[in-house]
């Protein structure tokens, strides 16, 4: 599992609707809403991926309730929990 170190402790809260798509994100003391189609991460790295990848994830924006910020995250469920990867502004 290259890239991911095994026992990490969760560090994002993935609140997920009725089809397993996320809608909420809480991450760093911050609530994002998801303001648009999550994509699994699978389909969103396809054209670099040479491997199926080793865990599941998706790719989606989110908006702060509290100031606006919006944010383009990557996050996957791995070791129990969910954990912010990468962050794109």
């Amino acid at each position: 599992m290259s890239g991911i170190t095994a026992g990490l402790e969760q560090d994002a809260d993935v609140v997920t609707g009725s089809r397993g798509r996320p809608r909420m994100l809480h991450w760093r003391a911050r609530t994002y809403r998801v303001t648009d189609a999550p994509t699994p991460l699978e389909d969103a790295l396809a054209p670099v991926l040479t491997h199926p990848l080793p865990v599941r994830g998706w790719r989606f924006q989110g908006t702060c309730v509290h100031d606006g910020e919006t944010l383009v995250f990557d996050v996957v469920a791995f070791g129990g929990g969910w954990h912010v990867l990468k962050t794109y502004a």
